[in-house]
């Protein structure tokens, strides 16, 4: 049975992808689990629609981030924090303090796509990794103290 997968499903294919399947799997486990429908003339139709959207929306998407990435790399993010006097914070730096940030410079980036190699803890020049599906860029993040 031909069915349109939903979602990625491991060893049978990707989302979108119109893949060949026994009947008893599609009817039995992918149907009613919502990870495929079948493939009628009219489901294929509304997929190549949905498709062609989404590419469309990732290629807008993919500039808006790469617009982004250079706007924040031409000069490091500065995140304000207390520490205290060995110059540790209190707390660790979190996605929503460098969100924060990046708007204040005209930058929106959701938290998902902000990658921490590990916790920011002190007062100082750190990298961060942000991530857009497959592309990935480092940034500069400086935290300084409140005064």
């Amino acid at each position: 049975m031909k069915v349109i997968l939903l979602q990625d499903v491991a060893k049978i294919g990707q989302k979108y992808q119109i893949v060949q399947v026994p009947d008893g799997y599609a009817f039995n486990k992918l149907i009613p689990q919502n990870l495929a429908k079948p493939a009628t003339p009219q489901n294929v139709k509304q997929i190549e629609k949905r498709a062609a959207t989404l590419a469309e929306q990732k290629e807008s998407g993919d500039q808006f981030f790469a617009a982004a990435i250079e706007k924040m790399t031409a000069e490091p993010l500065k995140i304000e924090v207390e520490p205290n006097e060995q110059g540790h914070l209190f707390q660790a730096v979190h996605a929503e303090d460098v969100i924060k940030a990046a708007s204040a410079v005209g930058v929106e980036i959701t938290a998902n796509q902000i990658v921490f190699a590990s916790p920011i803890k002190e007062v100082g020049s750190h990298t961060i990794t942000l991530s857009n599906g497959e592309k990935k860029s480092e940034i500069t993040i400086e935290v300084v103290s409140k005064k």
